[in-house]
């Protein structure tokens, strides 16, 4: 089970990708790789807290909700958007999402939600006594 180092190193990857993606070009891809920093942010949450990995997309959304319901609208959103660019159409995925929409509420909105939370709960894990 990876720990949450890893996971903090793959979502710190994950997000570099993003950074390098053109959002004019590939649109899907932006949204598939904010989603699955905002994953490995979630993993690392879980790590911290000593609670396993999750066993799945659904697992992991529950126990956003669950434990951290301060996120819970941005890790859901995130996944939804992220569902329509992997398995729907273009023309599908435009209907709820314009390239502006991806920039200023998925990535850095909710995305900076999750980042933020995660390093709220790294930094209290971390405090030194």
């Amino acid at each position: 089970m990876p720990s949450q180092d890893q996971h903090r190193r793959k979502a710190e990857s994950n997000r570099k990708f993003l950074e390098s993606i053109s959002l004019d070009d590939y649109p899907d891809w932006v949204v598939v790789a904010a989603f699955y920093t905002a994953v490995h942010l979630i993993e690392r949450l879980r790590a911290l807290a000593g609670e396993g990995h999750s066993a799945g997309h659904q697992d992991r959304l529950a126990y956003v909700q669950e434990r951290h319901p301060k996120i819970h609208t941005a890790y859901h959103v995130l996944q939804n958007a992220s569902m329509l660019a992997r398995y729907e159409s273009n023309a599908t995925f435009f209907a709820q999402f314009q390239k502006e929409d991806i920039k200023d509420i998925l990535i850095d909105k909710y995305l900076a939600e999750i980042e933020t939370c995660v390093d709220e709960h790294v930094k209290k894990s971390f405090k030194p006594t």
